[in-house]
């Protein structure tokens, strides 16, 4: 996925430890202060949601207060690769131990250097020598890595391959306050059709989740899913769906984001031709997304270099591998999303701030509870996943008095 730039990371930091550099006298202490900031979470640049220790907050504003904005984004380590800290000795020794055993694992060196007392298990730590040992290439056979090239691929029929990202968007102006949009596309390898893309205001699994049930509803069920690492694609619930959906969930392996040239490529067109820089063609959501469906119908009838043709022609063109949903069958309750609530003495549950109805439950219970994130006003609970109604306090008060 797309990393914020060090400015913007410098910014963000700023904004978390701005009612730190504004304190008044009657305030309570910075310890205190820096307590309250790190009980509560902050959302990351990339959407994801992470609280941080008083400690480290405090070097933030340490490192504000002397260096400045600038200081606040992260600089590369000037010696990072180097390993100053394991002497030539042991580095010497750990290259010589590798030569004569090949097929000892690193623990086991370890462990030799331990035996010959050259090393004390405590500096260097185990840590650093597991780094050197990768920087070294000395892990356990074969331990001269390859790293072969990348190969260009393409599939041939629509629906042998989907790959699915995120992507940063500019910002707007929501209830007054400045919210930073995403971009979430689902596209085809054969044919580059956009099966699926909208900017939301979060990247997280409830959105994929979304996109994907609605692109397999309008086109069926392809064969592969391709995505990253990214936290909502590497979610359980993704895993889940898939194998009930008979989708191979395919990731990139970790720090190689091999294979996902086509849709970044995509996000480039995107930004070149649909974005201007950072100002956004409309000032709502909704105004950014009917743009973006006007863009997005021109793309699809543009010539694409690589395929010869536009990405529509070559959809019509291609014979489709999704496989179709029968009539009966509802892919809905698979998407449903789980989580775990408590029952109040008044037989009622609370979810996303309202009150549901769960009268066969017991009062001080948890409950298993199933919903759709894009519908806040239906749940199920229980074994059985039976329909919760939403509780009707005026309702409820005119039945009393009967």
């Amino acid at each position: 996925m797309i990393s914020p730039d060090k400015t913007e990371l410098a910014v963000w930091r700023y904004g978390i430890i701005s009612r730190l550099l504004h304190r008044n006298d009657d305030d309570g202490t910075l310890d205190n202060e820096l307590q309250q900031l790190a009980s509560r979470p902050f959302r990351r640049p990339d959407g994801r949601s992470v609280s941080f220790s008083p400690e480290t907050l405090r070097k933030w504003l340490y490192r504000y207060r002397h260096g400045g904005l600038p200081a606040l984004g992260d600089m590369p380590k000037k010696n990072r690769g180097t390993h100053a800290s394991v002497p030539e000795k042991l580095a010497t020794r750990l290259r010589e131990l590798r030569l004569e055993h090949p097929r000892w694992t690193v623990a086991r060196m370890l462990n030799q250097l331990v035996e010959e007392k050259l090393w004390d298990t405590n500096t260097p730590s185990r840590a650093t020598l597991y780094r050197f040992a990768g920087t070294r290439n000395l892990h356990r056979d074969p331990h001269v890595v390859r790293h072969s090239p990348a190969k260009p691929f393409a599939y041939q029929e629509f629906g042998q391959l989907w790959s699915a990202d995120f992507m940063h968007g500019p910002k707007i102006r929501v209830q007054g306050n400045k919210r930073k949009t995403y971009l979430h596309a689902i596209i085809d390898d054969a044919t580059r059709y956009v099966v699926r893309a909208g900017f939301f205001l979060a990247e997280d699994t409830e959105v994929m989740m979304k996109e994907l049930m609605t692109a397999i509803r309008q086109h069926g069920i392809p064969l592969r899913f391709y995505t990253d690492n990214g936290a909502c694609y590497a979610s359980r619930h993704l895993r889940f769906v898939c194998a009930n959906l008979g989708i191979h969930l395919i990731h990139t392996p970790p720090g190689k984001p091999r294979g996902r040239g086509k849709v970044e490529r995509i996000f480039r067109t995107v930004r070149d031709g649909f974005l201007d820089g950072k100002k956004p063609p409309a000032h709502t959501l909704d105004g950014i997304n009917e743009a973006f469906r006007k863009w997005l119908s021109l793309y699809h009838k543009q010539i694409h270099s690589s395929l010869g043709t536009t990405p529509l022609q070559k959809r019509l063109d291609s014979t489709s591998c999704c496989r179709e949903l029968p009539e009966p069958i509802d892919i809905e309750p698979l998407f449903r999303m789980k989580r775990r609530c408590r029952v109040y003495l008044n037989n009622t549950i609370r979810f996303k701030k309202r009150s549901f109805e769960v009268p066969d439950v017991l009062p001080g219970e948890r409950v298993d509870v199933w919903f759709m994130p894009w519908e806040p006003g239906a749940i199920w609970y229980g074994p059985e996943m039976k329909p919760a109604k939403q509780a009707d306090p005026i309702k409820n008060a005119q039945n009393y008095r009967r």
